[in-house]
């Protein structure tokens, strides 16, 4: 029982500790951070709407196709009786949502690299981020919503949780970010 209570008391120090660390670093590289870290969770909140696409053609095998990416999500798809529902992959809008999102992956790259740098304002790169992040979002829940057609509101309940996971936090992450970057009044130094 010693243990038990020792292990817990050190997981509710390392959580204090990290909560202190993240209150200490710069209230706009933080959120900088945030919406950065939620675009690496995009990828799974991706490939689970790609699974429920792929689970109405009774193909059996992986759903990954951004091969780069740790921590794939790789369950087999269980057969549904919603035939047209894989469509929505095949679409030039599906297409065009994942080659952004692709792209998006290695523009975060010089972001992250400029948060690290001292004195950096990020003006060009943070616009880039924020128009990229924009218009992946748009695409999502344009993806999202032939979905739904196809399929009716009966399978709205299965969306809701990679809505609300995917274009909406990334949404409010976006604001929040956008709004710290417009309220310093940033100029390039």
């Amino acid at each position: 029982m010693a243990d038990v209570n020792g292990g817990l008391v050190t997981i509710i120090v390392l959580l204090y500790q990290l909560f202190l660390y993240i209150r200490s670093i710069n209230p706009f590289k933080r959120e900088a951070i945030f919406l950065v870290i939620h675009n690496f969770f995009l990828y799974h909140i991706i490939n689970r709407f790609k699974h429920m696409a792929q689970s109405s053609i009774n193909n059996l095998g992986p759903v990954n196709t951004f091969y780069y990416v740790p921590l794939v999500y790789e369950e087999p798809a269980a057969l549904q009786s919603y035939e047209e529902l894989h469509m929505v992959l095949k679409s030039k809008a599906w297409t065009f949502f994942e080659t952004l999102f692709r792209h998006h992956l290695a523009l975060l790259l010089p972001f992250i690299l400029a948060l690290i740098v001292p004195r950096c304002k990020l003006v060009y790169v943070s616009s880039l981020v924020i128009m990229s992040n924009l218009a992946m979002c748009v695409c999502f829940v344009y993806s999202m919503w032939q979905w739904l057609i196809l399929g009716g509101l009966s399978l709205s309940w299965q969306l809701l949780p990679i809505f609300f996971l995917g274009p909406v936090v990334q949404l409010l992450l976006m604001g929040r970010f956008t709004a710290r970057m417009l309220r310093n009044l940033w100029i390039v130094v």
